[in-house]
């Protein structure tokens, strides 16, 4: 039976993505229950294991997402499998690095959750490839619920310590994964299509190099988001880990919007119309999220004593998140416009920005460091984005940012 007209409209893939992003923040609220040297650890091995599957993941999941329709079809699931075992080997090592740089976490739990992110990453961009946002957002809600109930239980029978709500985190992401591949593969097994010869060396080449490219601009982006929990957890310790981790996951909240923008764009790339420049209204929806989310943090404060700090290390990182909802709706456009050299670059300068920022300021001044930084170095990917954006020879550009 269809499902009336009118319900569809409340169930559309940027409200289900928001539930998604609102069960994750329930799990982070949760999560407060534990003391913030032991939520400290957590946020240690979930910095550890997300940043392993960017760098080692080779950013697969961005590439598949952005190749030609028809492209996954035609290279044929051998070559797609090889990629991705390749890509678990890197993350696992990538992760077991960043955690021995943090000195905090567990070491196979970081491996572990890096490699069910890198496979729940690829399925989900396989599965935007062809249109299924509500599934992928239903997943990742199904996921933030999981966790909650788990946390929960946890908090129920006074297990408070960061090593085992690690390892329920570890869980939750293996089963997300298990569950996303096995529904992908399915899809893709009744939807296969003969082909006559193998992957030609000139197009393993070809996939090879664009990939290289990408991930060097995704790499040096996810460095830019993620390297400054790690050295906070290196030079401040466990306890402003675990405020610090709290703030940036709310202010997360603010970048919904243009995240479902920035995937809806890479989708449609190989179309030949015009894309709107939205970014204006994603920013006027970003602002009073990112603002409550302070608000939040403030009477969390208030309640938890000894997450007091949360809010003011929000105030410091709103500039950053408006940033980041401009710059990846931006970035999108610019990969879409002229490709992966352009992101790449300007991923590059705010990585280095930010990497600067953070050896400085992150030593002497801990957290309060790691925000001013933090919203520093996404100020420039931004206006860096903007401006290269603006070099791109499309009607789009005409159009005025609001």
């Amino acid at each position: 039976m269809a499902v009336p007209r009118q319900y569809r409209r409340l169930f559309t893939p940027e409200r289900i993505y928001m539930g998604a992003l609102g069960l994750s923040g329930c799990a982070a609220l949760v999560s407060v229950g534990l003391p913030p040297t032991e939520r400290g650890e957590l946020a240690a091995s979930i910095a550890s294991a997300t940043l392993g599957a960017a760098i080692g993941g080779l950013s697969v999941d961005t590439f598949l997402l952005s190749r030609p329709g028809g492209w996954v079809f035609g290279r044929g699931p051998r070559w797609i499998l090889s990629l991705l075992v390749g890509c678990l080997i890197l993350s696992a090592a990538a992760a077991t690095l960043l955690t021995a740089l943090a000195g905090i976490g567990s070491y196979w739990v970081g491996m572990g959750a890096a490699c069910a992110l890198t496979v729940f990453n690829a399925f989900a961009s396989l599965a935007l490839r062809i249109k299924k946002f509500l599934f992928v957002y239903s997943m990742r809600a199904l996921t933030g619920a999981t966790l909650v109930g788990a946390y929960a239980l946890l908090y129920a029978t006074d297990r408070r310590d960061g090593g085992t709500w690690s390892v329920a985190w570890f869980g939750v992401q293996s089963f997300a994964g298990i569950v996303l591949s096995a529904v992908v593969l399915s899809w893709a097994w009744r939807a296969r299509t003969a082909r006559t010869s193998g992957v030609t060396a000139a197009e393993f080449r070809t996939d090879l190099t664009a990939m290289g490219k990408l991930h060097i601009g995704v790499c040096a982006q996810m460095l830019t988001y993620r390297l400054d929990q790690i050295l906070v957890a290196r030079f401040a310790g466990s306890g402003p880990l675990g405020v610090y981790a709290l703030a940036v996951a709310a202010l997360e909240f603010a970048q919904a919007g243009a995240v479902v923008r920035a995937q809806r764009i890479l989708v449609d790339r190989d179309r030949e119309d015009t894309t709107p420049d939205r970014t204006g209204l994603i920013l006027r929806a970003a602002l009073p999220v990112a603002v409550a989310a302070v608000a939040g943090l403030g009477v969390l404060g208030f309640i938890r004593p000894e997450y007091n700090d949360a809010w003011l290390y929000g105030l410091l990182l709103i500039p950053g998140a408006m940033a980041v909802a401009a710059g990846k709706t931006w970035s999108a456009l610019l990969l879409k416009l002229r490709g992966e050299q352009a992101t790449t670059v300007v991923a590059l300068t705010a990585m280095c920005v930010a990497v600067a920022l953070y050896f400085v300021l992150i030593p002497a001044a801990g957290a309060y460091g790691a925000a001013v930084a933090s919203s520093g170095a996404y100020l420039v990917y931004a206006v860096r984005t903007r401006l290269s954006l603006r070099q791109a020879p499309a009607p789009l550009l005409t159009q005025r940012v609001m």
